[in-house]
């Protein structure tokens, strides 16, 4: 493709990332499309993240910006902020792509203008691997009640979308599950995320999971109880979805960490309200959509 204007930023947060950045920026230079940039943000690394950058900097001309450590909402933005294609690629630095993703996504955006576009994946996990469709959701209640089912490394952005709903939020209240609160933002925006059913990516799930972690599971629960607050009161969702949701969220706190201050959680959350939505619709639509 001939043309001046950058058409994909590729977006790469990168926080001690040193046995995984090489491969992840490896599987970029591969790409059969050639009209795009790598935006890296060393977002205060101490290992040998920032070298690494500097050799592909000085040998490929890619952009690497330097910040001190900030999370990696923070690390999006700057690169997002520094970036001049059309369309915003994310990629986290320990995930892959298939040779031929930008092709694809050009052409399905060549042919049918879209703002947001989601690809499957193939997770790849030290003893397992399966196929992950990063399907959007049918609908803010469906994404509120489901939770995060959207891959960041697998969707990509029109840059103009973030003047309309906001950049990811910074605050370490949202690290890790601030991709999560986009996509709330996005749908709720009246955006929509057009499907490309095709495995264009590789997420490495067990190099750095973040998920397995208490704070993270709890930041989950602080998303979902803030905005299920605000979207109830738009009547989206009920308060059996509500109380149901964080059964499910709590219950699954304990079984990562079963600790007896989790089990008094759930014994709380149960007494206060939650077991008299137990067995009821909204239980089953969840634990559906869940499983």
């Amino acid at each position: 493709m001939k043309s001046n204007k950058l058409f994909f930023s590729i977006v790469v947060p990168c926080y001690n990332v040193e046995e995984t950045l090489k491969e992840t920026i490896e599987s970029i230079l591969k790409q059969d499309f050639s009209n795009y940039e790598i935006v890296a943000v060393d977002d205060g690394s101490f290992d040998e993240t920032s070298q690494i950058l500097k050799n592909y900097e000085t040998k490929y001309g890619i952009k690497v910006l330097t910040q001190s450590n900030k999370g990696l909402g923070a690390a999006r933005n700057t690169g997002i902020k520094a970036s001049e294609g059309i369309y915003i690629c994310l990629l986290d630095a320990d995930d892959l792509w298939v040779p031929n993703k930008l092709t694809k996504l050009y052409e399905i955006i060549k042919n049918k203008k879209h703002s947001l576009i989601s690809n499957d994946e193939i997770i790849l996990g030290d003893k397992y691997l399966f196929y992950l469709r990063n399907k959007p959701p049918r609908s803010l209640s469906n994404l509120l009640i489901s939770g995060n089912t959207l891959s960041p490394s697998a969707i990509t952005i029109k840059k103009e979308i973030f003047d309309k709903v906001g950049l990811f939020k910074e605050g370490k209240e949202f690290l890790g599950v601030e991709d999560w609160d986009f996509w709330i933002r996005l749908i709720d925006s009246g955006e929509k995320i057009k499907h490309l059913a095709k495995p264009l990516g590789i997420y490495r799930r067990d190099i750095q999971n973040m998920s397995k972690s208490k704070e993270f599971t709890n930041r989950i629960i602080n998303i979902h109880r803030n905005n299920s607050r605000y979207f109830h009161s738009k009547g989206i969702i009920s308060t059996a979805d509500i109380k149901n949701w964080e059964t499910f969220l709590l219950l699954s706190n304990f079984i990562n960490h079963p600790l007896k201050t989790n089990l008094i959680s759930i014994c709380e959350h149960l007494i206060k309200g939650g077991l008299r939505y137990l067995l009821t619709y909204s239980f089953f639509k969840i634990f559906y959509r869940l499983i």
